[in-house]
């Protein structure tokens, strides 16, 4: 089985990192053979040159949309002779369904990561070229493939799997609490880009609220991008807000913090299924997320974790006072938080049926 895989870049991102993982996995399987493409050399996962089976190929584009990077993708196409190729981004769909259409290769299209497609957007531009030349339309959420209308013939979920392995070789907490000068008994964090995707403004304006209000809690914003800077800036005088700019132990950071929180502003996005989110779960913390898309088929509402109004401060209060005032209640929405990663969403579960979709495509 040769399976073709082409994507934008290896850079932090939660797509990216469920790539990595199943190339982990396909690592254990002697009937597949993988190569992959990305169209970028940003490589922020080096475990991808740990891979003795897949090859790795890049195509370095001199511009973004860059009309010579099909050639040499022909080239890689006559040469492994793929029975399926499969594409990890709309851009990358655009370059490749062209040839799959030509050469007869099943093509999935896996554009689909988010549960938002504006019309005349960009994406939708490149769902509407690429979803009619698609024997199969993956999604990793029911609500990306509604917000994209993929045909039900065509559309398929498979759910992000959590690798359970990045649970061990932590870092000591009280080694961490130090480093960032934590000394509050709770800490709340949020994993995520600093980008109009994610709803910063409201989690840091209730930080610095709380943070007045209550001398016994702690705000982590982490991640990086274009207005992290700013908020630093405008938050510099609170020492309780800690922003860490990029980092390579997420899970380590994860595991310290007692509630973890991603706030989506839905006017420009939704989530699919979100790593952030599933980050949270398995760690067994509390978490708090803006409602809609493909949160609600991660959370129930206050089975697993507390739903809230999207960039609402008062929703958002009020979750973060039941969470803090009621440890009880925390500690029951995050052990069946936990199960429930361990149960629909790890990374076997998520490989396998992978591989049960490339053997149905092939038989």
């Amino acid at each position: 089985m040769n399976i073709l895989m082409i994507t934008d870049n290896l850079m932090k991102g939660g797509k990216e990192r469920r790539l990595i993982e199943l190339l982990r996995f396909f690592e254990n399987e002697p009937d597949v053979r993988v190569q992959i493409i990305i169209l970028r050399d940003k490589i922020d996962y080096p475990q991808i040159f740990e891979l003795k089976k897949t090859k790795l190929i890049v195509l370095k584009r001199k511009i973004k949309k860059d009309p010579f990077i099909f050639s040499k993708i022909i080239k890689i196409v006559n040469g492994f002779k793929p029975q399926i190729i499969h594409s990890w981004g709309s851009m990358p769909s655009v370059y490749i369904f062209p040839l799959a259409l030509l050469k007869r290769i099943i093509f999935i299209n896996a554009m689909i990561t988010n549960s938002k497609c504006r019309k005349y957007g960009s994406e939708w531009f490149r769902a509407k070229i690429t979803f009619p030349f698609s024997d199969i339309i993956l999604s990793n959420s029911i609500a990306g493939l509604r917000a994209y209308k993929a045909s039900p013939k065509k559309g398929r979920v498979i759910y992000n799997g959590f690798n359970f392995d990045r649970l061990k070789g932590l870092e000591d907490i009280n080694i961490l609490r130090t480093r960032y000068s934590i000394e509050t008994p709770i800490i709340i964090g949020m994993v995520a880009a600093f980008h109009s995707r994610k709803d910063y403004e409201t989690y840091l304006e209730v930080a610095d609220e709380f943070c007045h209000e209550n001398k016994n809690v702690s705000f982590m914003a982490i991640g990086d991008g274009e207005s992290k800077n700013y908020y630093e800036n405008k938050y510099k005088d609170n020492d309780r807000i800690i922003f860490t700019g990029n980092v390579n132990n997420v899970e380590s950071i994860v595991n310290m913090i007692d509630i973890g929180v991603l706030l989506t502003n839905s006017d420009n996005h939704l989530e699919g299924i979100s790593n952030s989110i599933v980050e949270y779960m398995a760690f067994g913390k509390g978490v708090i997320a803006t409602q809609g898309g493909g949160t609600n088929e991660l959370i129930v509402n206050k089975e697993n974790g507390l739903l809230i109004e999207s960039m609402s401060k008062q929703s958002y209060r009020s979750a973060l006072n039941e969470m803090i005032d009621s440890p009880e209640l925390r500690m029951s929405l995050s052990k069946r938080a936990q199960k429930d990663i361990q149960d629909k969403f790890s990374i076997e579960e998520m490989a396998n049926k992978t591989l049960a979709l490339y053997n149905e495509l092939l038989t």
